[in-house]
């Protein structure tokens, strides 16, 4: 069985973002907003919205949101482990991490992705399209 945690050390957010480039990219670790001392700075004020499942020590799947306004959230990573997939992990960790975005009064939180329909599954829908990406918003509270 899983557990849900925040990120609240610099060795959680070393296993999560390792797992996280390891599924999305390796090349992510040197992107603005998406390196790891972008992440780190982001612990002490936003630890809430740094939500990860673990299994037995292990990282199993992972949403990381980071502050684009004081209205506007960006979801900027999104991962799962292919084992872990299709069982509702991801989707209860979204929630959470809706639910924690709510709370610190947020109105919405934009995504993009060239992915599947989990998205809209979620409640985002497509705003546009960038760069071969669909990109994805949801209002929260609605």
């Amino acid at each position: 069985m899983y557990e849900i945690s925040y990120i609240e050390t610099e060795e959680q957010l070393k296993q999560v973002l390792d797992f996280c480039y390891d599924i999305l990219g390796q090349h992510l670790r040197d992107i603005e907003n998406y390196r790891y001392d972008d992440w780190k700075d982001r612990i002490k004020s936003d630890s809430k919205l740094l939500v990860y499942a673990h299994e037995g020590g292990h990282v199993i799947s992972a949403v990381l949101g980071r502050r684009e306004s004081a209205e506007s959230l960006v979801c900027g990573f999104v991962a799962c482990a292919p084992e872990h997939r299709r069982q509702g992990i991801t989707r209860g960790l979204m929630d959470r991490f809706e639910k924690e975005a709510v709370k610190a009064g947020f109105r919405y939180i934009t995504l993009g992705s060239d992915a599947d329909p989990f998205y809209g599954k979620c409640g985002y829908k497509v705003i546009y399209e960038m760069h071969g990406q669909n990109i994805y918003q949801k209002l929260l509270g609605t």
